[in-house]
């Protein structure tokens, strides 16, 4: 079964090489990766240039001009560009466990939305991986619960199913069948700020259309760089008045989504 892995990317050339180290160290062969920059950064290309020259999976690189918020829009063309029959969703600031996609593709279904949760690295940690001071198979439960890290919990990786949770998808890490991100026409591109847009938008959506949420916590384990975290309010309040809207429409598609 072919997967593709779409990661969303925008400026931080640094976080990206992280998460691109930790993908070519999955356990998991068939899948191949698309990095969907929202920007056209020269250090991401280098980044993503250097990895295509020696992985040994086929990657993908998708760049639009940086004009504001734009990510529904190129996570878009990479649902149109992927092969996989699953795709699999994670930010360009998130690491993965070996194990990743593994679990995804043990798990993932037709009419199923995996989604699974992250661990917030500290700043600490984080500043010790990017210099190279730990390595990323240093990267383990041990080292995280002796770090400042938070949500640390979600750093314990067990093969089977333990969450129950039902709902609750985030951008960063959830998988769902191609042909069900066709069916609500992708990602709404109406929402130009960041929030709801790209996770409880399309949770809605897909709930609409039949689709079953089953958590992945504990199986799909993630790990959040530590960044400084920009004020949300005015963002959030922006979507969340798209968000009304589009819930009194109550209707699967968006118009301003894949197909125009």
């Amino acid at each position: 079964m072919k997967i593709t892995l779409i990661i969303s990317a925008y400026n931080r050339s640094d976080f990206l090489d992280i998460v691109l180290r930790s993908v070519v160290r999955q356990s998991y062969e068939h899948f191949e990766v698309i990095v969907a920059e929202d920007g056209r950064s020269t250090a991401i290309k280098e980044v993503v240039d250097s990895y295509r020259s020696h992985a040994p999976i086929s990657i993908t690189h998708l760049t639009q001009e940086d004009r504001g918020f734009r990510k529904c829009r190129i996570l878009n063309q990479a649902v149109m560009t992927a092969s996989g029959a699953f795709l699999v969703f994670i930010d360009g600031d998130c690491a993965l466990h070996p194990q990743f996609i593994s679990q995804y593709a043990k798990r993932c279904q037709g009419d199923v939305c995996l989604f699974g949760r992250r661990v917030m690295l500290g700043q600490s940690f984080t500043d010790k991986l990017m210099s190279g001071a730990l390595g990323f198979a240093g990267v383990n439960l041990m080292s995280v619960v002796c770090s400042d890290s938070k949500r640390k919990e979600n750093a314990i990786w067990l093969p089977f199913r333990l969450s129950f949770r039902k709902c609750g998808i985030v951008g960063s890490n959830f998988c769902v069948a191609k042909h069900k991100m066709l069916q609500i026409n992708g990602f709404d591109e109406d929402f130009e700020t960041a929030c709801i847009g790209e996770d409880t938008d399309i949770e809605r959506r897909l709930r609409l259309v039949g689709v079953r949420f089953v958590s992945t916590k504990f199986n799909t384990v993630q790990y959040h760089l530590h960044h400084p975290v920009t004020a949300r309010a005015e963002s959030y309040n922006k979507s969340f008045g798209v968000y009304s809207e589009k819930l009194r429409l109550n209707s699967h598609w968006c118009a301003n989504g894949i197909v125009k």
